[in-house]
């Protein structure tokens, strides 16, 4: 069972690197950092949760493995948008992978955290698909390239009205 987790969590990873890779051109150095420190530090958690149990007795291969593994998703998904974003994804990966084993190492029965995890794994990435297009309607009021008949409004600037 812990296999095809792992499984999952890697094409899970995957593809929301490619996901990052086919929208790059839309996002801002911050959604990038943003998206390679989530990817890094969630795959090193979870997929270092998977891979503790598979060696029980030896804490510190099951953390080397879940570092490396974080740190290569967080910079693959960060290196696509800039190198500031590749190196927060990278320490983020490092602090993931980190965690994980150790915290799966002291727990009888990890398994409800291993599924929690990547129930706030796949929470997180949808999390992500929603900056993504909020960056995608910016870039396209940015270029003018708005074909909607109506401006769309910023929720994030003040409620002032027209009428003043």
């Amino acid at each position: 069972m812990l296999l095809l987790n792992m499984v999952f969590l890697g094409f899970l990873t995957l593809g929301s690197i490619l996901y990052t890779y086919r929208n790059r051109s839309e996002l801002a150095c911050m959604d990038g950092m943003m998206m390679a420190m989530a990817i890094g530090s969630l795959s090193g958690i979870c997929l270092g949760l998977n891979l503790q149990p598979y060696f029980p007795g030896n804490l510190a291969l099951s953390t080397i493995l879940a570092v490396l593994i974080g740190m290569a998703a967080g910079f693959a998904t960060g290196r696509i948008v800039s190198l500031t974003a590749s190196i927060d994804g990278v320490m983020a990966g490092i602090m993931g992978g980190m965690m994980s084993p150790m915290l799966g190492a002291m727990l009888a029965q990890p398994m409800p955290l291993i599924w929690f995890m990547d129930l706030v794994y796949v929470f997180v990435l949808s999390l992500l698909v929603f900056l993504v297009k909020e960056a995608r309607q910016a870039f396209l009021e940015e270029s003018g390239l708005n074909t909607s008949s109506q401006p769309v409004r910023d929720s994030r600037l003040s409620d002032t009205t027209d009428d003043e």
